[in-house]
């Protein structure tokens, strides 16, 4: 599917795109804000607003208010180091920081309206293409077969059932075997483009209740084993399952996230966020670094940040919010955002321990709202031996591995030293990794492992120098003490969580219910490890407390103008 058409615009970047869940554009939004998505006037600008937090989401709600005219904001984050929360680019060598690892976020396909706006505004490139399996030449290793898929080609023969069924879902829909018709993914990926709301609603609603309570696993096979199943020839079990798990939705394999949510899968697709990924050549904290550069009032954002994290959030005598920072400092807000994960809101801010702030309903979302762990181990190997030799630039296996990624980060050098991302894994496989604590140890393995099924290119991944402790990089985000696991993924019935922290914003719109507290952070959104989810939520919380300190919004703003269209329940 090639989305270069449209609101898709590769030569001026992503312009228009609604997300399936909330029918409302926010590109659309961003592109009227030319000057500010509101407006505090003088008598309230001086109010103090407090954001938790300073990786994206804080850092763009923090940009967004002092546009609008808020002159006092400031923004705490637990990380004495940096900031950008999951937008983690680290460098191996600072002589050469061309040669990056992107430990948090690195694949940003264009539906991501928002993200790029931003990257936009600041200048930031991406390049065509990131190399996902099939983008560019892979190989599959399955039950101990390896099997070579070219670039742009179809996948190897084994996986043709998987391959043409998916597809065959994706553009033809499928006919339940109680009589439900499900309308073709891409179609509603097609309306959206269009803005065809009124045609898409009721098309996702009828995914929404049809499989909201089962897991990617358990909807797949309903689909594929049914009476009329897309691609025309039924899935065995637990073959061609186990195939569809390697093969994946474009991004990698899935087995290891066949226990989440079908519809928190499936609205990736819709979305398009599983296509035409893009990566950023100078590492995506640029992003974070810039926004963090800008000056408001002499002073730029990075000087309003202070570096503590907040260990409570309580309701001062004369109604306003104090935060209580590790560092023994209370802090006084008149509104404030939190950007934190859902765990870091009950562990580590003991957020849900009252009621003054979220309801009931929010603090169990909160409470049982599902991260997935997540690991990375990137080597800087002395050249790019995969194209000196041959070699597959994407390798996906069943084994320890997963997923390896061969990155170039300078194409105009063919002599340059090259970037192996040799082990991305999530869920159960992430945790395989967080035993391994001897990054040295855990490289050693992964590549012994490898060399069992690709030993020519095993034997490539030493890194520069021989040096182990400089440049082999790891990291494990379910031992990330601020974040305690890397993005938000529901288990199957759980879509109403995200629903219920989403909207939790549009208490500024009733008084009584308006406690100056707003969930931001991609983990209360629809699309958890996604800038976008962040970035939406961003916008969404600035607008709250523009329009709760009695301020002026930009005309149809997420606030008034978005509205939740579906029952998650």
């Amino acid at each position: 599917m090639n989305l270069t058409h449209s609101g898709f615009d590769e030569a001026q970047g992503t312009r228009s795109f609604p997300n399936v869940d909330l029918l409302y554009d926010y590109g659309q939004f961003l592109r009227r804000a030319t000057h500010a998505i509101g407006h505090l006037p003088p008598d309230i600008a001086h109010k103090r607003i407090g954001i938790v937090g300073a990786g994206l989401s804080g850092l763009v709600a923090a940009y967004e208010l002092l546009r609008a005219g808020a002159t006092h904001v400031t923004l705490f984050e637990a990380n004495k180091e940096r900031l950008g929360g999951r937008f983690l680019t680290q460098c191996f060598n600072e002589q050469h920081p061309a040669f990056i690892a992107e430990m948090g976020a690195m694949r940003f396909p264009p539906s991501e309206v928002g993200l790029f706006h931003y990257l936009d505004r600041f200048g930031i490139k991406t390049t065509e293409a990131f190399p996902d399996p099939g983008v560019v030449d892979t190989e599959i290793h399955y039950r101990g077969e390896t099997y070579h898929w070219a670039a742009g080609e179809h996948p190897p023969e084994i996986f043709n059932t998987v391959h043409r069924g998916w597809n065959a879902f994706l553009k033809e829909g499928v006919t339940l075997d109680n009589g439900t018709y499900l309308a073709p993914p891409l179609l509603l990926t097609e309306l959206l483009e269009k803005h065809s709301f009124e045609e898409v609603q009721p098309e996702w609603q009828r995914y929404l209740d049809c499989f909201g309570d089962h897991s990617f696993y358990s909807a797949m096979v309903e689909i594929f084993t049914c009476k009329s199943p897309p691609g025309g020839k039924p899935w065995r079990k637990p073959e061609d399952f186990h195939l569809f798990g390697s093969l994946g939705i474009g991004s990698g394999g899935f087995q290891s996230v066949y226990r989440a949510s079908f519809t928190e899968i499936l609205r990736l697709v819709i979305n398009a966020l599983e296509v035409n990924q893009r990566l950023v050549p100078r590492g995506i904290s640029t992003l974070s670094d810039l926004i963090a550069e800008t000056v408001f009032g002499g002073i730029s954002l990075s000087e309003r940040i202070c570096r503590t994290r907040i260990e409570s959030i309580n309701k001062g005598a004369n109604g306003e919010i104090l935060l209580e920072g590790c560092n023994g400092e209370t802090y006084a807000c008149d509104r404030v955002i939190t950007t934190a994960t859902t765990r870091a809101l009950q562990v580590n801010m003991r957020l849900t321990q009252n009621q003054a702030f979220v309801s009931r309903d929010v603090a169990r979302a909160i409470n049982e709202t599902h991260m997935v762990g997540s690991s990375k181990l990137f080597i800087l190997t002395r050249d790019k031996f995969w194209l000196k030799h041959g070699l597959a630039q994407n390798i996906q296996t069943d084994t320890l591995v997963k997923g390896v990624y061969c990155l170039d980060y300078a194409p105009q050098d063919p002599e340059s030293w090259g970037v192996v991302l040799i082990s991305y894994t999530w869920e159960d496989d992430s945790h395989k990794m967080v035993s391994m604590t001897d990054k040295v140890q855990r490289c050693k393995r992964l590549v012994d492992e490898l060399a069992m099924s690709a030993p020519e290119f095993a034997r490539h991944l030493v890194p520069l120098e021989g040096d182990y402790q400089r440049y082999v990089m790891e990291y494990d985000w379910l031992t990330d003490p601020q974040s305690l696991g890397a993005f938000k993924l529901n288990f199957p019935g759980d879509d109403v969580y995200s629903q219920r922290l989403f909207y939790q914003f549009q208490s500024a719109l009733d008084p009584e219910q308006d406690t100056g507290l707003y969930l931001a952070g991609c983990g209360a959104s629809f699309t958890g490890g996604w800038a976008e989810g962040a970035i939406q939520t961003a916008l969404n919380c600035a607008c709250a407390v523009i329009a709760s300190l009695g301020g002026e919004l930009l005309e149809g703003n997420p606030l008034v103008d978005l509205h939740s269209h579906y029952r998650y329940c």
